[in-house]
């Protein structure tokens, strides 16, 4: 390498690949927001431009429409929570029942901290999706909440092998797990507010495990 060279660097994103990105993004936190606070049904996609800072027509180059939109998010939102999780669930692989399943947890919380409006849409689609009127997406966040089940499962499962886990609680802690779960997200969303997700993650977990008795 002569004194004029250069290290090579890698493949950079072309800059209008960056600013569709950068307006995309933008988008799904004008939508997120839109969604939770007008309602699955009632959202409108000038609302969404406006908060966004983009052009209707540009919303419609990207998203076809409201329901595409909110098929977007949904699966983009879905998709960050799992990745989280299974990371938090990757670094505590070898360790006890307690650990994991307080990683998955803190996961799941973080999650919540960092798009606390995107529970508020779950739990409103756990409700629309037995309503016709409402959109076919709404399906999503079923879906999402199963995904979180079997995760949950899993870990519920080592505990039983730990003897941490009641067996005959086997198949219903699960379902506890993810209940605590969704009362503490509908909690903070009456509330409004989030609280520390490390601390009472720590709180819930003591709880699940040991129960409310004296």
């Amino acid at each position: 390498m002569n004194g004029r060279s250069h290290p090579e660097r890698g493949p950079r994103t072309p800059l209008r690949e960056r600013i569709r990105e950068t307006t995309v993004q933008a988008i799904m936190e004008a939508a997120e927001e839109v969604f939770a606070d007008q309602g699955l049904h009632s959202a409108h996609m000038g609302e969404i431009a406006r908060r966004a800072g983009v052009a209707v027509g540009t919303l419609y180059n990207h998203f076809q429409d409201r329901e595409s939109l909110l098929e977007g998010l949904l699966d983009a939102r879905r998709y960050e929570l799992l990745e989280r999780i299974d990371q938090a669930l990757a670094d505590t692989q070898g360790r006890p029942f307690r650990d994991k399943l307080r990683a998955l947890l803190a996961g799941v919380l973080e999650h919540k901290h960092t798009h606390r409006k995107f529970f508020h849409i779950l739990l409103q689609g756990e409700i629309g999706r037995y309503q016709l009127t409402f959109p076919s997406a709404c399906h999503k966040p079923s879906d999402t909440m199963k995904e979180l089940f079997s995760r949950v499962d899993r870990v519920i499962k080592q505990g039983v092998r730990d003897k941490q886990i009641r067996p005959e609680a086997a198949e219903l802690a699960p379902m506890l797990f993810v209940g605590m779960v969704r009362a503490v997200g509908i909690r903070d969303l009456a509330g409004g507010r989030d609280r520390d997700f490390g601390g009472e993650a720590d709180q819930l977990i003591d709880l699940f495990i040991n129960g409310v008795g004296r």
